[in-house]
């Protein structure tokens, strides 16, 4: 993340922060730039300098995510909302910040629901490009509803192994990793196993990023990891 002076992509580059950059002390200076929110920052090579608000998340030791019982209490919400095709209880649940990142995939490119659009994610039968199917060049296209929905019934409908911080995949032709950008985002881990004796690709995992908002847990990402790729 490129550290500017003074706010807004014209500004001069004055530092440079890891992708994985922790620490990050603000000095409570904030800016409107169009759509975006800029924060003043100590830079880490010295003074100050402003960034993007959207790269930044608060940093919430693991530990101390996976011993919080309000996160636990977030995902009975959230998995509540799934069960009843309810969009406003998911609209409580997700980051108002930065709204609800979707994968179909890890590895396929991010689909972003803004906090006005979550409300009608169950209900709204607009098609969606969700990427491609691992080793081929056919796109998986569809709504919410048609393609994640289901996928995301299969292991919240049951009762998953889960994990916090800790991936669990199957057998599987690609490594199941939590995306090296999403390296500061603490997550949980919903696991349905492949059937016993059966196809052992037959297994689906969903991850759940969670970040903070003013002190608050709320859920940010949704990615999946299955064997039949």
């Amino acid at each position: 993340i490129i550290v500017r002076k003074p706010a807004g992509i014209s500004g001069t580059a004055v530092s440079e922060l890891a992708y994985d950059q922790r620490g990050i002390i603000l000095t409570g200076s904030s800016t409107r730039l169009g759509s975006s929110t800029w924060v003043e920052i100590y830079a880490p090579t010295g003074g100050t300098g402003w960034v993007n608000f959207w790269y930044l998340t608060e940093d919430v030791p693991p530990a101390r995510f996976c011993e919080d019982l309000r996160v636990n209490a977030l995902l009975e919400t959230f998995v509540s909302g799934l069960i009843n095709h309810d969009g406003e209880t998911l609209t409580r649940v997700v980051n108002p910040k930065r709204g609800l990142i979707l994968r179909h995939d890890w590895w396929n490119p991010e689909v972003l629901y803004s906090t006005s659009s979550v409300s009608s994610i169950y209900s709204d039968l607009s098609e969606i490009d969700w990427g491609v199917l691992g080793g081929s060049d056919f796109h998986i296209l569809g709504s919410f509803r048609e393609i994640i929905l289901p996928q995301l019934e299969d292991v919240f409908l049951i009762s998953p192994e889960v994990k916090c911080n800790e991936m669990i995949a199957g057998v599987t032709t690609q490594v199941a990793v939590w995306p090296r950008e999403f390296d500061n985002m603490n997550f949980y881990v919903f696991h349905r196993p492949s059937p016993e004796g059966g196809n052992k690709y037959d297994w689906r995992t969903w991850a759940i990023g969670i970040e903070y908002v003013e002190n608050q847990p709320y859920i940010s990402v949704l990615i999946q990891y299955r064997g039949d790729i």
